[in-house]
């Protein structure tokens, strides 16, 4: 495993999580935060987190499953104006990463789905959602929602392949205590990130994505093809290198991962 976390000699302070807003019920936290944002100093890394999500979104509109108390759905704000807009996605490569540090001393064989999913195997356990406010091309704003299957082990949805932390264990786990875990992992990577670690979060992302280096079926709009993820490019693009050698470079949505026999 990758030994993660060599940021002993950054001086630092709690950020991600000092302060938590706990809420009864909302159709999104990633709504309820924006609006928070209007007119309101809030201070960053401040957390929304919902008891009951009501209309839960996750990428290109989807829908995100949730039971009442039985899972983590929530939303952090965060101000990151020092990352240029070109390298927005390193912010999902730091929430990710956050994520997986927290999650995996539980569930084996975890890693990171392009461009934004947290995999057991080949079942999605959770998922981020960034929403950004760019103004004189920097980002004034981030609103990163969060959802993590906990608790719930029925899924009704028409969702493919969802799963959750009690289902892979058959453990019951306490909520609180996985949030402050996933918390602790985010702010560990924000710092990095603030204090110019992105070669390290660059290849510790790298290293754990998933299907790297695995011959996998794909489909983009022009065919069907077998080929390798070997990475992901500055601006965020997934690589695939084709069985010809012939490397391609996709935005999200623009190529998807088949399951074959």
């Amino acid at each position: 495993m990758t030994n993660f976390f060599r940021d002993k000699n950054i001086k630092r302070k709690i950020m991600i999580g000092n302060l938590i807003v706990r809420i009864p019920s909302a159709d999104s936290t990633n709504n309820y935060a924006n609006g928070q944002l209007q007119g309101n100093a809030l201070p960053e890394g401040t957390v929304f987190l919902a008891y009951e999500q009501t209309a839960g979104r996750g990428q290109m509109k989807n829908f995100w499953e949730s039971e009442p108390g039985l899972n983590l759905t929530f939303s952090i704000v965060v101000f990151p104006d020092f990352l240029e807009i070109r390298r927005q996605f390193m912010l999902s490569k730091v929430v990710t990463l956050g994520i997986y540090t927290a999650l995996s001393k539980y569930v084996e064989n975890l890693r990171i789905k392009w461009p934004n999913d947290i995999y057991a195997s080949d079942k999605k356990l959770g998922g981020i959602l960034i929403e950004n406010s760019i103004m004189y091309s920097s980002i004034k704003s981030s609103v990163i929602g969060i959802g993590i299957n906990v608790n719930q082990t029925d899924f009704r949805s028409n969702a493919p392949n969802p799963v959750s932390l009690k289902s892979l264990t058959n453990q019951q786990f306490d909520c609180d205590m996985v949030l402050s875990e996933i918390l602790s992992g985010i702010d560990r990577y924000y710092s990095l990130l603030r204090n110019g670690a992105e070669e390290q979060i660059d290849r510790e992302f790298i290293s754990v994505l998933y299907r790297l280096h695995e011959k996998h079926w794909f489909r983009s709009e022009q065919e069907e093809f077998e080929g390798e993820v070997i990475g992901v490019n500055e601006i965020g693009q997934l690589l695939i290198r084709k069985q010809n050698g012939e490397i391609l470079d996709f935005h999200f949505k623009e190529v998807e991962f088949l399951q074959k026999d």
